[in-house]
Protein backbone atom coordinates (compact mmCIF):
# COMPACT_ATOMS: atom_id res chain seq x y z
CA UNK A 1 0.00 0.00 0.00
CA UNK A 2 1.50 3.32 -1.10
CA UNK A 3 1.79 6.45 1.04
CA UNK A 4 -1.12 8.23 -0.64
CA UNK A 5 -3.34 5.14 -0.15
CA UNK A 6 -2.42 4.99 3.55
CA UNK A 7 -3.23 8.69 3.93
CA UNK A 8 -6.66 8.23 2.38
CA UNK A 9 -7.38 5.14 4.49
CA UNK A 10 -6.49 6.93 7.73
CA UNK A 11 -8.76 9.77 6.72
CA UNK A 12 -11.57 7.35 5.83
CA UNK A 13 -11.75 5.66 9.24
CA UNK A 14 -12.29 9.08 10.86
CA UNK A 15 -15.16 10.17 8.56
CA UNK A 16 -18.69 10.15 9.98
CA UNK A 17 -20.55 11.69 7.03
CA UNK A 18 -21.64 8.97 4.57
CA UNK A 19 -21.21 11.15 1.46
CA UNK A 20 -17.65 11.90 2.44
CA UNK A 21 -17.03 8.21 3.12
CA UNK A 22 -18.34 7.17 -0.30
CA UNK A 23 -16.09 9.74 -1.96
CA UNK A 24 -13.01 8.44 -0.18
CA UNK A 25 -13.94 4.83 -1.03
CA UNK A 26 -13.92 5.82 -4.71
CA UNK A 27 -10.57 7.48 -4.27
CA UNK A 28 -9.17 4.47 -2.45
CA UNK A 29 -10.17 2.23 -5.34
CA UNK A 30 -8.53 4.68 -7.73
CA UNK A 31 -5.37 4.77 -5.65
CA UNK A 32 -5.15 0.97 -5.63
CA UNK A 33 -5.36 0.75 -9.41
CA UNK A 34 -2.07 0.58 -11.32
CA UNK A 35 -0.81 4.05 -12.17
CA UNK A 36 -0.84 4.94 -15.83
CA UNK A 37 -0.15 7.94 -17.99
CA UNK A 38 -3.84 8.35 -18.71
CA UNK A 39 -4.96 7.96 -15.14
CA UNK A 40 -3.64 10.70 -12.94
CA UNK A 41 -0.17 11.81 -13.93
CA UNK A 42 1.70 9.91 -11.23
CA UNK A 43 4.89 8.51 -12.62
CA UNK A 44 4.85 10.96 -15.51
CA UNK A 45 7.82 13.31 -15.80
CA UNK A 46 6.56 16.58 -14.38
CA UNK A 47 4.11 14.99 -11.90
CA UNK A 48 4.47 14.69 -8.13
CA UNK A 49 2.68 12.08 -6.01
CA UNK A 50 2.07 14.56 -3.20
CA UNK A 51 2.90 18.00 -1.91
CA UNK A 52 3.61 18.62 1.77
CA UNK A 53 3.68 21.81 3.78
CA UNK A 54 4.22 21.90 7.57
CA UNK A 55 0.57 21.15 8.34
CA UNK A 56 -1.11 19.61 5.29
CA UNK A 57 -0.52 17.11 2.51
CA UNK A 58 -2.08 17.64 -0.90
CA UNK A 59 -2.81 14.79 -3.30
CA UNK A 60 -4.47 14.92 -6.72
CA UNK A 61 -6.43 11.88 -7.87
CA UNK A 62 -8.25 11.20 -11.13
CA UNK A 63 -10.70 8.31 -10.69
CA UNK A 64 -11.44 6.26 -13.79
CA UNK A 65 -14.70 7.79 -14.95
CA UNK A 66 -16.57 8.50 -18.14
CA UNK A 67 -15.78 12.18 -17.97
CA UNK A 68 -12.29 13.31 -16.84
CA UNK A 69 -12.37 14.46 -13.24
CA UNK A 70 -9.70 15.41 -10.72
CA UNK A 71 -10.19 15.51 -6.96
CA UNK A 72 -7.64 17.42 -4.89
CA UNK A 73 -7.52 16.30 -1.27
CA UNK A 74 -5.97 18.24 1.60
CA UNK A 75 -5.03 15.91 4.44
CA UNK A 76 -4.36 17.31 7.90
CA UNK A 77 -1.11 15.67 8.98
CA UNK A 78 -1.89 16.31 12.66
CA UNK A 79 -4.74 13.78 12.78
CA UNK A 80 -4.70 12.21 9.27
CA UNK A 81 -8.17 13.50 8.37
CA UNK A 82 -9.30 14.89 5.03
CA UNK A 83 -9.60 18.54 5.89
CA UNK A 84 -10.89 19.79 2.52
CA UNK A 85 -11.30 18.72 -1.09
CA UNK A 86 -12.05 20.24 -4.48
CA UNK A 87 -13.41 18.89 -7.78
CA UNK A 88 -11.95 19.91 -11.12
CA UNK A 89 -13.28 18.91 -14.51
CA UNK A 90 -10.45 17.48 -16.54
CA UNK A 91 -7.23 15.63 -15.68
CA UNK A 92 -4.75 17.59 -13.59
CA UNK A 93 -1.64 16.73 -11.63
CA UNK A 94 0.56 18.29 -8.96
CA UNK A 95 3.63 19.60 -10.78
CA UNK A 96 7.14 18.43 -9.94
CA UNK A 97 9.90 20.97 -10.47
CA UNK A 98 12.88 18.59 -10.64
CA UNK A 99 13.64 14.94 -11.32
CA UNK A 100 14.30 14.32 -7.64
CA UNK A 101 10.51 14.51 -7.19
CA UNK A 102 10.40 17.91 -5.50
CA UNK A 103 6.82 19.17 -5.73
CA UNK A 104 5.97 22.78 -6.43
CA UNK A 105 2.99 25.03 -6.91
CA UNK A 106 1.99 26.06 -3.37
CA UNK A 107 2.37 29.74 -2.52
CA UNK A 108 2.77 31.30 0.90
CA UNK A 109 -0.78 32.66 0.77
CA UNK A 110 -2.35 29.28 0.05
CA UNK A 111 -2.65 29.17 -3.74
CA UNK A 112 -2.03 25.80 -5.38
CA UNK A 113 -1.11 25.54 -9.08
CA UNK A 114 -2.07 22.40 -11.01
CA UNK A 115 -1.16 21.37 -14.57
CA UNK A 116 -3.24 19.49 -17.12
CA UNK A 117 -2.13 16.18 -18.52
CA UNK A 118 -0.74 16.65 -22.05
CA UNK A 119 -2.97 15.53 -24.89
CA UNK A 120 -0.48 14.31 -27.48
CA UNK A 121 3.21 15.01 -27.81
CA UNK A 122 4.39 17.64 -28.07
CA UNK A 123 1.27 19.29 -26.64
CA UNK A 124 -0.21 22.08 -28.72
CA UNK A 125 -1.81 23.70 -25.70
CA UNK A 126 -1.24 23.57 -21.93
CA UNK A 127 -3.78 24.24 -19.23
CA UNK A 128 -3.35 25.28 -15.61
CA UNK A 129 -5.63 25.70 -12.62
CA UNK A 130 -5.01 27.96 -9.63
CA UNK A 131 -6.73 26.59 -6.55
CA UNK A 132 -7.40 28.86 -3.56
CA UNK A 133 -7.02 26.43 -0.66
CA UNK A 134 -8.67 28.88 1.76
CA UNK A 135 -12.01 28.37 -0.02
CA UNK A 136 -14.27 25.41 -0.55
CA UNK A 137 -15.37 24.82 -4.12
CA UNK A 138 -18.56 26.83 -4.62
CA UNK A 139 -20.66 27.40 -7.68
CA UNK A 140 -19.88 30.86 -9.11
CA UNK A 141 -23.55 31.63 -9.80
CA UNK A 142 -25.01 30.42 -6.53
CA UNK A 143 -26.49 33.29 -4.55
CA UNK A 144 -24.58 34.22 -1.42
CA UNK A 145 -21.56 32.02 -2.19
CA UNK A 146 -18.04 33.39 -1.95
CA UNK A 147 -15.83 33.89 -4.97
CA UNK A 148 -14.91 30.78 -6.88
CA UNK A 149 -12.05 28.72 -5.52
CA UNK A 150 -10.58 27.76 -8.91
CA UNK A 151 -9.17 29.96 -11.68
CA UNK A 152 -8.17 28.35 -14.97
CA UNK A 153 -6.00 29.51 -17.84
CA UNK A 154 -4.42 27.89 -20.87
CA UNK A 155 -1.60 28.84 -23.21
CA UNK A 156 -0.77 27.76 -26.76
CA UNK A 157 2.34 25.59 -26.80
CA UNK A 158 4.14 23.22 -24.45
CA UNK A 159 4.50 24.70 -20.99
CA UNK A 160 5.34 23.28 -17.60
CA UNK A 161 5.24 24.79 -14.12
CA UNK A 162 8.47 26.16 -12.63
CA UNK A 163 7.82 28.42 -9.62
CA UNK A 164 5.59 31.07 -8.09
CA UNK A 165 6.21 34.30 -6.25
CA UNK A 166 5.40 34.10 -2.51
CA UNK A 167 2.17 36.08 -2.95
CA UNK A 168 1.07 34.08 -5.99
CA UNK A 169 0.87 37.13 -8.26
CA UNK A 170 3.48 35.71 -10.65
CA UNK A 171 3.65 32.16 -11.95
CA UNK A 172 6.89 31.17 -13.66
CA UNK A 173 6.54 28.66 -16.48
CA UNK A 174 8.96 26.72 -18.67
CA UNK A 175 8.15 27.21 -22.36
CA UNK A 176 9.49 24.21 -24.27
CA UNK A 177 10.45 24.34 -27.95
CA UNK A 178 10.61 21.17 -30.06
CA UNK A 179 12.36 20.60 -33.38
CA UNK A 180 10.91 18.87 -36.44
CA UNK A 181 11.73 15.46 -35.01
CA UNK A 182 9.70 16.40 -31.91
CA UNK A 183 12.83 16.47 -29.76
CA UNK A 184 13.14 19.11 -27.09
CA UNK A 185 15.61 21.65 -28.44
CA UNK A 186 15.54 24.45 -25.89
CA UNK A 187 13.32 26.23 -23.42
CA UNK A 188 12.79 29.62 -21.82
CA UNK A 189 11.36 30.91 -18.55
CA UNK A 190 8.18 32.97 -18.91
CA UNK A 191 6.05 34.84 -16.39
CA UNK A 192 2.27 34.62 -16.17
CA UNK A 193 0.78 37.61 -14.33
CA UNK A 194 -2.22 36.39 -12.34
CA UNK A 195 -3.48 39.96 -11.79
CA UNK A 196 -3.77 40.78 -15.49
CA UNK A 197 -4.18 37.12 -16.56
CA UNK A 198 -1.56 37.73 -19.24
CA UNK A 199 1.74 36.18 -20.21
CA UNK A 200 4.46 38.80 -20.04
CA UNK A 201 6.10 39.32 -23.42
CA UNK A 202 9.77 38.89 -22.50
CA UNK A 203 11.42 35.72 -21.14
CA UNK A 204 13.49 35.74 -17.96
CA UNK A 205 17.21 35.56 -18.75
CA UNK A 206 20.46 36.14 -16.93
CA UNK A 207 21.52 39.68 -17.98
CA UNK A 208 25.15 38.53 -18.00
CA UNK A 209 24.31 35.76 -20.50
CA UNK A 210 21.41 37.14 -22.58
CA UNK A 211 22.17 35.00 -25.65
CA UNK A 212 22.73 31.74 -23.78
CA UNK A 213 20.35 28.97 -24.89
CA UNK A 214 18.74 27.24 -21.92
CA UNK A 215 19.21 23.49 -22.22
CA UNK A 216 19.41 20.70 -19.70
CA UNK A 217 17.33 18.74 -17.23
CA UNK A 218 16.36 19.93 -13.73
CA UNK A 219 17.96 17.54 -11.26
CA UNK A 220 17.16 19.05 -7.87
CA UNK A 221 15.42 22.10 -6.41
CA UNK A 222 15.50 23.98 -3.14
CA UNK A 223 13.88 27.29 -2.19
CA UNK A 224 15.13 30.07 0.05
CA UNK A 225 13.57 30.17 3.54
CA UNK A 226 11.30 33.09 2.59
CA UNK A 227 10.24 31.43 -0.67
CA UNK A 228 11.57 34.27 -2.81
CA UNK A 229 14.40 32.43 -4.56
CA UNK A 230 14.08 29.13 -6.41
CA UNK A 231 17.43 27.37 -6.85
CA UNK A 232 17.55 24.59 -9.45
CA UNK A 233 20.47 22.38 -10.40
CA UNK A 234 20.54 21.51 -14.12
CA UNK A 235 22.56 18.97 -16.05
CA UNK A 236 23.17 18.64 -19.77
CA UNK A 237 25.32 16.19 -21.70
CA UNK A 238 28.32 17.33 -19.65
CA UNK A 239 27.71 20.80 -18.32
CA UNK A 240 26.16 21.45 -14.91
CA UNK A 241 24.82 24.78 -13.73
CA UNK A 242 22.71 26.35 -11.01
CA UNK A 243 19.72 28.46 -12.06
CA UNK A 244 18.75 30.97 -9.38
CA UNK A 245 15.35 32.60 -9.95
CA UNK A 246 14.22 35.65 -8.00
CA UNK A 247 10.45 35.15 -8.09
CA UNK A 248 9.70 38.62 -6.67
CA UNK A 249 11.77 40.80 -9.01
CA UNK A 250 11.65 38.42 -11.96
CA UNK A 251 15.39 38.04 -12.54
CA UNK A 252 17.66 35.06 -12.99
CA UNK A 253 21.29 34.21 -12.33
CA UNK A 254 23.08 31.23 -13.91
CA UNK A 255 26.13 29.81 -12.15
CA UNK A 256 28.31 27.44 -14.20
CA UNK A 257 29.64 24.47 -12.25
CA UNK A 258 32.50 22.88 -14.23
CA UNK A 259 33.62 21.15 -11.01
CA UNK A 260 30.75 18.69 -11.46
CA UNK A 261 31.27 17.82 -15.12
CA UNK A 262 33.14 14.56 -14.53
CA UNK A 263 30.67 13.01 -12.11
CA UNK A 264 29.30 9.65 -13.24
CA UNK A 265 25.80 10.09 -11.84
CA UNK A 266 24.66 13.72 -12.12
CA UNK A 267 21.06 12.73 -11.34
CA UNK A 268 22.23 11.67 -7.87
CA UNK A 269 23.07 15.28 -7.04
CA UNK A 270 20.91 17.06 -4.48
CA UNK A 271 20.53 20.64 -3.32
CA UNK A 272 20.18 21.83 0.26
CA UNK A 273 20.61 24.95 2.34
CA UNK A 274 23.23 25.72 4.95
CA UNK A 275 24.27 28.49 7.29
CA UNK A 276 20.70 29.61 7.89
CA UNK A 277 19.91 29.78 4.19
CA UNK A 278 22.98 31.85 3.32
CA UNK A 279 24.58 28.98 1.41
CA UNK A 280 23.39 26.47 -1.18
CA UNK A 281 24.85 23.01 -0.60
CA UNK A 282 25.38 20.51 -3.41
CA UNK A 283 25.84 16.91 -2.36
CA UNK A 284 25.66 13.54 -4.08
CA UNK A 285 24.06 10.26 -3.11
CA UNK A 286 26.71 8.45 -5.15
CA UNK A 287 29.40 7.84 -2.53
CA UNK A 288 31.78 6.20 -5.02
CA UNK A 289 31.86 9.28 -7.19
CA UNK A 290 31.61 11.83 -4.41
CA UNK A 291 32.59 10.40 -1.02
CA UNK A 292 32.70 13.75 0.76
CA UNK A 293 29.69 15.98 1.27
CA UNK A 294 28.91 18.65 0.40
CA UNK A 295 30.67 18.79 -2.94
CA UNK A 296 30.19 22.53 -3.34
CA UNK A 297 28.98 25.48 -1.31
CA UNK A 298 27.51 28.51 -3.08
CA UNK A 299 26.91 31.83 -1.34
CA UNK A 300 23.41 33.15 -1.91
CA UNK A 301 24.40 36.81 -1.77
CA UNK A 302 27.04 36.87 -4.53
CA UNK A 303 26.86 33.25 -5.81
CA UNK A 304 30.53 32.58 -5.16
CA UNK A 305 31.35 28.86 -5.43
CA UNK A 306 33.47 27.22 -2.73
CA UNK A 307 35.18 23.87 -3.40
CA UNK A 308 36.46 21.41 -0.78
CA UNK A 309 40.19 20.86 -0.61
CA UNK A 310 40.10 17.38 -2.13
CA UNK A 311 38.28 18.72 -5.19
CA UNK A 312 40.71 21.65 -5.60
CA UNK A 313 43.59 19.16 -5.49
CA UNK A 314 41.95 17.06 -8.17
CA UNK A 315 41.73 13.94 -6.01
CA UNK A 316 39.32 11.35 -7.38
CA UNK A 317 36.60 9.85 -5.27
CA UNK A 318 38.16 6.40 -5.43
CA UNK A 319 41.42 7.74 -4.02
CA UNK A 320 39.63 9.18 -1.00
CA UNK A 321 37.83 5.90 -0.46
CA UNK A 322 41.21 4.13 -0.27
CA UNK A 323 42.38 6.66 2.32
CA UNK A 324 39.34 5.88 4.45
CA UNK A 325 40.50 2.25 4.71
CA UNK A 326 43.59 3.44 6.52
Amino acid sequence: MGSRTRDLWRAFVRIEDMKKALLVIALLLSALLPASAKADGFGITGGAARLDDPTYRYVALSPHSRHPLTVVERIDLRDSTIDRWWYLRGSYYLPAVAYDGTAGGLTADGKLVLSTLPQGFPPKRTGFAILDTHLFLNHPHRKGSPRHAITRFSLPGAYSFDATSPDGSQIYLIHNFFDRRRWLGRYEVRVFDTVTAQLRPQPIVDPDEPDERMQGSPVSRVASPDGRWAYTLYTGSRERFLHALDTVRGRAVCVDLPQLEDLREPFQLRLGLGDGGRQILISSRDTKDAPASPLLRIDTDGFQVHEPLWMRLGLAGGFLQVLRVF
